[in-house]
Protein backbone atom coordinates (compact mmCIF):
# COMPACT_ATOMS: atom_id res chain seq x y z
CA UNK A 1 0.00 0.00 0.00
CA UNK A 2 1.04 3.52 -1.01
CA UNK A 3 1.89 6.17 1.76
CA UNK A 4 0.07 9.06 2.18
CA UNK A 5 1.44 12.01 3.88
CA UNK A 6 -1.68 14.59 5.13
CA UNK A 7 0.23 17.59 6.02
CA UNK A 8 -2.10 19.64 8.18
CA UNK A 9 0.19 21.78 9.71
CA UNK A 10 0.04 24.31 12.23
CA UNK A 11 0.13 28.08 10.40
CA UNK A 12 3.87 29.63 11.31
CA UNK A 13 5.63 26.58 11.01
CA UNK A 14 7.23 27.30 7.71
CA UNK A 15 4.13 26.01 5.77
CA UNK A 16 4.64 28.52 3.32
CA UNK A 17 8.13 27.34 2.92
CA UNK A 18 7.43 23.25 2.64
CA UNK A 19 4.67 24.00 -0.11
CA UNK A 20 6.96 26.18 -2.17
CA UNK A 21 9.90 23.51 -2.35
CA UNK A 22 7.47 20.73 -2.79
CA UNK A 23 5.79 22.80 -5.73
CA UNK A 24 8.78 23.62 -7.10
CA UNK A 25 10.29 20.33 -7.33
CA UNK A 26 7.41 18.52 -8.34
CA UNK A 27 9.09 16.55 -11.14
CA UNK A 28 12.06 16.00 -9.43
CA UNK A 29 9.78 14.21 -6.09
CA UNK A 30 7.82 12.01 -8.90
CA UNK A 31 11.45 10.55 -10.20
CA UNK A 32 11.96 9.99 -6.86
CA UNK A 33 8.94 8.05 -6.85
CA UNK A 34 6.89 11.12 -4.82
CA UNK A 35 3.75 12.28 -5.78
CA UNK A 36 3.16 16.55 -4.77
CA UNK A 37 -0.08 16.74 -6.78
CA UNK A 38 -2.69 18.50 -8.30
CA UNK A 39 0.11 21.50 -9.55
CA UNK A 40 -0.67 23.84 -6.73
CA UNK A 41 1.18 25.14 -3.79
CA UNK A 42 -1.19 23.86 -1.12
CA UNK A 43 -4.23 21.86 -1.40
CA UNK A 44 -6.60 24.15 0.30
CA UNK A 45 -9.63 23.16 -2.36
CA UNK A 46 -8.99 19.60 -2.04
CA UNK A 47 -9.00 19.82 1.83
CA UNK A 48 -12.57 22.12 1.61
CA UNK A 49 -13.99 19.94 -0.98
CA UNK A 50 -13.85 16.68 1.81
CA UNK A 51 -14.93 19.03 4.42
CA UNK A 52 -18.03 20.21 2.89
CA UNK A 53 -19.34 17.22 1.12
CA UNK A 54 -18.37 17.56 -2.04
CA UNK A 55 -16.35 14.55 -2.46
CA UNK A 56 -15.43 12.01 -0.08
CA UNK A 57 -12.09 10.62 1.32
CA UNK A 58 -12.62 7.47 -0.66
CA UNK A 59 -13.16 9.69 -3.92
CA UNK A 60 -10.30 11.82 -2.93
CA UNK A 61 -8.37 8.59 -2.60
CA UNK A 62 -9.46 6.94 -5.67
CA UNK A 63 -8.48 9.99 -7.79
CA UNK A 64 -4.95 9.87 -5.81
CA UNK A 65 -4.28 6.53 -6.64
CA UNK A 66 -5.30 7.31 -10.43
CA UNK A 67 -3.13 10.19 -10.57
CA UNK A 68 -0.30 7.84 -9.34
CA UNK A 69 -0.44 5.04 -11.63
CA UNK A 70 -0.89 7.42 -14.46
CA UNK A 71 3.36 8.07 -13.90
CA UNK A 72 5.87 6.66 -15.81
CA UNK A 73 7.24 5.69 -12.56
CA UNK A 74 6.39 3.86 -9.84
CA UNK A 75 4.94 5.95 -7.44
CA UNK A 76 5.75 5.25 -3.93
CA UNK A 77 4.06 8.22 -1.06
CA UNK A 78 2.26 10.63 -1.71
CA UNK A 79 1.76 14.27 -0.04
CA UNK A 80 -1.25 16.56 0.45
CA UNK A 81 -0.55 19.72 3.17
CA UNK A 82 -2.93 22.30 4.05
CA UNK A 83 -2.57 24.06 7.05
CA UNK A 84 -5.73 25.01 7.67
CA UNK A 85 -7.09 21.42 7.70
CA UNK A 86 -5.78 21.72 11.84
CA UNK A 87 -8.06 24.34 12.43
CA UNK A 88 -11.40 21.87 12.11
CA UNK A 89 -11.97 20.15 15.22
CA UNK A 90 -13.23 16.91 13.63
CA UNK A 91 -11.06 15.45 11.25
CA UNK A 92 -12.87 11.82 11.11
CA UNK A 93 -14.05 13.17 7.44
CA UNK A 94 -10.24 11.68 6.29
CA UNK A 95 -10.35 8.07 7.36
CA UNK A 96 -11.36 7.04 4.07
CA UNK A 97 -8.14 7.82 2.79
CA UNK A 98 -7.27 4.40 4.40
CA UNK A 99 -9.23 2.68 1.25
CA UNK A 100 -6.13 2.84 -0.61
CA UNK A 101 -3.28 4.58 1.37
CA UNK A 102 -1.10 3.88 4.72
CA UNK A 103 -2.12 7.06 6.08
CA UNK A 104 0.23 9.30 8.20
CA UNK A 105 -0.57 12.91 9.36
CA UNK A 106 2.06 15.17 10.04
CA UNK A 107 1.86 18.31 12.42
CA UNK A 108 4.68 20.57 13.76
CA UNK A 109 4.65 21.86 16.87
CA UNK A 110 5.89 25.46 17.80
CA UNK A 111 5.87 27.08 21.63
CA UNK A 112 2.40 28.40 22.15
CA UNK A 113 3.37 32.02 23.45
CA UNK A 114 5.71 32.03 19.97
CA UNK A 115 2.75 31.23 18.05
CA UNK A 116 0.53 33.24 19.74
CA UNK A 117 1.91 36.21 18.88
CA UNK A 118 2.77 34.58 15.49
CA UNK A 119 -0.49 34.59 14.63
CA UNK A 120 -1.81 37.77 16.10
CA UNK A 121 0.63 39.60 13.28
CA UNK A 122 -0.76 37.53 10.89
CA UNK A 123 -3.84 37.91 11.18
CA UNK A 124 -3.53 41.62 10.81
CA UNK A 125 -1.30 41.35 7.65
CA UNK A 126 -3.76 39.16 5.51
CA UNK A 127 -7.23 40.20 7.46
CA UNK A 128 -9.13 36.55 6.12
CA UNK A 129 -10.89 36.39 9.89
CA UNK A 130 -12.32 39.96 10.44
CA UNK A 131 -12.87 39.15 14.18
CA UNK A 132 -9.32 38.95 14.75
CA UNK A 133 -7.60 41.20 12.10
CA UNK A 134 -8.41 44.53 13.53
CA UNK A 135 -8.46 43.00 17.24
CA UNK A 136 -5.90 44.72 20.05
CA UNK A 137 -3.53 41.87 21.42
CA UNK A 138 -5.15 41.42 24.61
CA UNK A 139 -8.60 41.36 23.05
CA UNK A 140 -6.65 38.66 20.57
CA UNK A 141 -5.56 36.94 23.73
CA UNK A 142 -9.17 36.60 25.16
CA UNK A 143 -10.22 34.83 22.09
CA UNK A 144 -6.99 32.04 22.84
CA UNK A 145 -9.53 29.43 23.41
CA UNK A 146 -10.64 29.49 19.54
CA UNK A 147 -6.82 28.33 19.02
CA UNK A 148 -7.90 25.10 20.02
CA UNK A 149 -4.77 23.02 17.66
CA UNK A 150 -2.55 24.72 20.09
CA UNK A 151 -3.37 22.61 23.28
CA UNK A 152 -1.08 19.95 21.93
CA UNK A 153 -1.99 17.23 24.42
CA UNK A 154 -5.97 17.33 23.07
CA UNK A 155 -5.32 17.90 19.42
CA UNK A 156 -2.65 15.19 19.39
CA UNK A 157 -5.33 13.11 20.92
CA UNK A 158 -7.33 14.05 18.43
CA UNK A 159 -5.50 12.69 15.90
CA UNK A 160 -4.70 9.48 17.36
CA UNK A 161 -7.90 9.37 17.95
CA UNK A 162 -8.53 9.24 14.00
CA UNK A 163 -5.22 7.54 12.34
CA UNK A 164 -3.65 6.02 15.26
CA UNK A 165 -1.05 6.17 17.58
CA UNK A 166 1.65 5.14 15.13
CA UNK A 167 0.28 7.10 12.16
CA UNK A 168 1.07 10.62 13.71
CA UNK A 169 4.40 12.42 13.03
CA UNK A 170 5.23 14.94 14.87
CA UNK A 171 8.10 17.74 14.63
CA UNK A 172 8.99 20.43 16.81
CA UNK A 173 9.83 24.28 15.63
CA UNK A 174 12.90 25.33 17.01
CA UNK A 175 16.11 25.91 15.49
CA UNK A 176 18.21 23.64 17.35
CA UNK A 177 15.82 20.76 16.19
CA UNK A 178 15.59 21.44 13.12
CA UNK A 179 18.44 20.87 11.78
CA UNK A 180 19.11 21.92 8.32
CA UNK A 181 15.73 24.33 8.88
CA UNK A 182 12.20 23.12 8.68
CA UNK A 183 12.25 22.23 4.89
CA UNK A 184 14.98 19.52 5.81
CA UNK A 185 13.11 18.55 8.67
CA UNK A 186 9.85 18.44 7.29
CA UNK A 187 11.40 16.09 4.44
CA UNK A 188 12.66 13.93 7.19
CA UNK A 189 9.18 13.14 8.05
CA UNK A 190 8.05 12.39 4.90
CA UNK A 191 10.91 10.21 3.80
CA UNK A 192 12.93 12.44 1.60
CA UNK A 193 16.26 11.98 3.03
CA UNK A 194 18.45 13.53 -0.02
CA UNK A 195 18.01 16.58 -0.92
CA UNK A 196 20.89 16.84 -3.45
CA UNK A 197 19.23 18.62 -7.20
CA UNK A 198 16.58 19.51 -5.08
CA UNK A 199 15.67 23.16 -5.25
CA UNK A 200 15.47 25.49 -2.80
CA UNK A 201 12.31 27.27 -0.99
CA UNK A 202 12.60 30.55 -0.57
CA UNK A 203 11.76 32.20 3.47
CA UNK A 204 8.18 33.21 2.71
CA UNK A 205 5.37 34.72 4.75
CA UNK A 206 7.49 36.29 7.77
CA UNK A 207 5.72 38.78 10.17
CA UNK A 208 5.54 42.61 9.76
CA UNK A 209 7.49 44.35 12.71
CA UNK A 210 5.25 45.97 15.53
CA UNK A 211 4.81 49.55 14.50
CA UNK A 212 4.20 48.05 10.62
CA UNK A 213 1.62 45.63 11.92
CA UNK A 214 0.23 48.58 14.06
CA UNK A 215 -0.32 50.23 11.03
CA UNK A 216 -1.79 47.64 9.18
CA UNK A 217 -4.24 47.05 11.93
CA UNK A 218 -5.99 50.15 11.86
CA UNK A 219 -6.27 49.61 7.62
CA UNK A 220 -9.48 47.91 5.67
CA UNK A 221 -7.31 45.26 4.10
CA UNK A 222 -9.57 42.72 4.08
CA UNK A 223 -12.26 45.12 1.75
CA UNK A 224 -9.24 45.72 -0.81
CA UNK A 225 -9.32 43.85 -4.51
CA UNK A 226 -6.77 41.29 -4.19
CA UNK A 227 -4.24 42.74 -6.45
CA UNK A 228 -3.81 46.41 -4.96
CA UNK A 229 -4.10 44.97 -1.29
CA UNK A 230 -1.41 42.92 -2.55
CA UNK A 231 0.55 45.83 -3.45
CA UNK A 232 -0.15 47.59 -0.69
CA UNK A 233 0.90 44.97 1.24
CA UNK A 234 4.08 45.00 -0.97
CA UNK A 235 4.46 49.02 -0.16
CA UNK A 236 4.40 48.15 3.53
CA UNK A 237 6.73 45.16 3.42
CA UNK A 238 9.46 48.43 1.63
CA UNK A 239 8.65 50.49 4.60
CA UNK A 240 9.71 47.88 7.26
CA UNK A 241 12.83 46.65 5.70
CA UNK A 242 13.78 50.37 5.30
CA UNK A 243 12.50 52.27 8.11
CA UNK A 244 14.56 53.24 11.07
CA UNK A 245 13.35 51.61 13.84
CA UNK A 246 13.46 51.13 17.71
CA UNK A 247 14.26 47.98 19.49
CA UNK A 248 10.54 48.40 20.68
CA UNK A 249 8.71 48.76 17.25
CA UNK A 250 10.95 46.26 15.37
CA UNK A 251 10.64 43.56 17.80
CA UNK A 252 8.01 40.69 16.90
CA UNK A 253 7.91 39.92 21.25
CA UNK A 254 4.56 41.17 22.47
CA UNK A 255 4.05 39.54 25.63
CA UNK A 256 5.86 40.50 28.69
CA UNK A 257 8.17 38.14 30.77
CA UNK A 258 5.69 37.54 33.40
CA UNK A 259 2.53 36.86 30.67
CA UNK A 260 4.90 34.41 28.98
CA UNK A 261 5.27 32.51 31.42
CA UNK A 262 2.16 32.62 33.47
CA UNK A 263 1.08 31.73 29.97
CA UNK A 264 3.23 28.51 29.11
CA UNK A 265 2.25 26.67 32.68
CA UNK A 266 -1.34 26.60 31.32
CA UNK A 267 -0.31 24.60 28.65
CA UNK A 268 2.99 22.89 30.20
CA UNK A 269 1.57 19.43 31.29
CA UNK A 270 0.09 18.75 27.92
CA UNK A 271 3.28 19.61 26.51
CA UNK A 272 5.43 16.94 29.20
CA UNK A 273 2.95 14.17 27.90
CA UNK A 274 3.40 15.11 24.28
CA UNK A 275 6.97 15.07 24.80
CA UNK A 276 6.93 11.95 27.09
CA UNK A 277 4.96 9.82 24.22
CA UNK A 278 7.13 11.10 21.07
CA UNK A 279 10.39 12.38 22.04
CA UNK A 280 11.25 10.49 25.06
CA UNK A 281 12.31 13.32 27.20
CA UNK A 282 10.22 15.53 29.95
CA UNK A 283 10.42 18.76 27.87
CA UNK A 284 8.59 19.63 25.00
CA UNK A 285 10.26 22.50 23.82
CA UNK A 286 14.15 23.32 24.93
CA UNK A 287 14.60 26.89 23.82
CA UNK A 288 14.33 29.27 26.59
CA UNK A 289 12.11 31.89 27.30
CA UNK A 290 13.19 35.31 26.01
CA UNK A 291 14.80 36.89 29.02
CA UNK A 292 13.29 39.75 31.34
CA UNK A 293 14.82 42.74 29.49
CA UNK A 294 14.05 41.34 25.79
CA UNK A 295 12.44 44.79 23.89
CA UNK A 296 8.85 43.81 23.81
CA UNK A 297 6.82 44.64 20.83
CA UNK A 298 5.04 49.16 20.68
CA UNK A 299 2.23 48.01 19.16
CA UNK A 300 1.38 52.12 18.99
CA UNK A 301 1.40 54.41 16.08
CA UNK A 302 3.90 57.26 15.87
CA UNK A 303 2.93 60.13 18.77
CA UNK A 304 2.14 62.67 16.29
CA UNK A 305 0.53 62.92 12.90
CA UNK A 306 3.79 65.13 10.93
CA UNK A 307 5.55 61.82 12.36
CA UNK A 308 2.66 59.48 11.26
CA UNK A 309 3.09 61.43 7.62
CA UNK A 310 6.74 61.89 7.60
CA UNK A 311 7.58 57.99 8.75
CA UNK A 312 5.08 56.04 7.52
CA UNK A 313 2.29 57.47 4.63
CA UNK A 314 4.64 59.64 2.73
CA UNK A 315 7.11 56.61 2.35
CA UNK A 316 3.76 54.36 1.66
CA UNK A 317 2.44 56.57 -1.17
CA UNK A 318 5.95 56.97 -3.02
CA UNK A 319 6.17 52.74 -2.50
CA UNK A 320 3.00 52.98 -4.31
CA UNK A 321 3.91 55.41 -6.82
CA UNK A 322 7.19 53.33 -7.73
CA UNK A 323 5.02 50.21 -7.90
CA UNK A 324 2.62 51.66 -10.41
CA UNK A 325 5.25 53.11 -12.67
CA UNK A 326 8.25 50.49 -12.30
CA UNK A 327 6.95 47.08 -11.49
CA UNK A 328 4.66 44.57 -12.82
CA UNK A 329 1.38 44.29 -10.70
CA UNK A 330 2.00 42.20 -7.89
CA UNK A 331 0.84 38.85 -7.18
CA UNK A 332 -0.96 38.13 -3.75
CA UNK A 333 0.24 35.29 -1.96
CA UNK A 334 -1.87 34.97 1.15
CA UNK A 335 -3.24 31.98 2.47
CA UNK A 336 -6.07 30.65 -0.01
CA UNK A 337 -3.73 31.96 -2.88
CA UNK A 338 -1.78 29.63 -4.81
CA UNK A 339 -0.18 29.76 -8.11
CA UNK A 340 -1.19 26.60 -10.97
CA UNK A 341 1.23 24.87 -12.95
CA UNK A 342 -0.97 22.27 -14.51
CA UNK A 343 -2.17 19.13 -13.32
CA UNK A 344 0.97 17.06 -11.78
Amino acid sequence: MRKLFLHVGAHRTATSSIQSFLHLNTDALIERGILYPYGVKRHLRQANAVFSGETTAEELAENLVKRCESKAVPIESVILSDEDICMRDDLSVFKGLSSQFDVKVVFSLRRQDMWLESWYLQNIKWQWNQSLSHVTLPEFMAKRAEFFWVDYHSYVGHLEQVFGRDNVILGVFERDQMPGGPVAAFCQMVGIDDMEGLTDAPHINSSHSALISEVMRCLPLGDAPPSFRATLEHALAAIDENLDKTPQEQSTLLLPYDERAALLAIYEPGNVQIAQRYFGRDRLFLDPLPPPDAPIGQLDLPASGREMMERIMAPMIWELIRNYKEQPPVRPTGPGKKLNRGPA
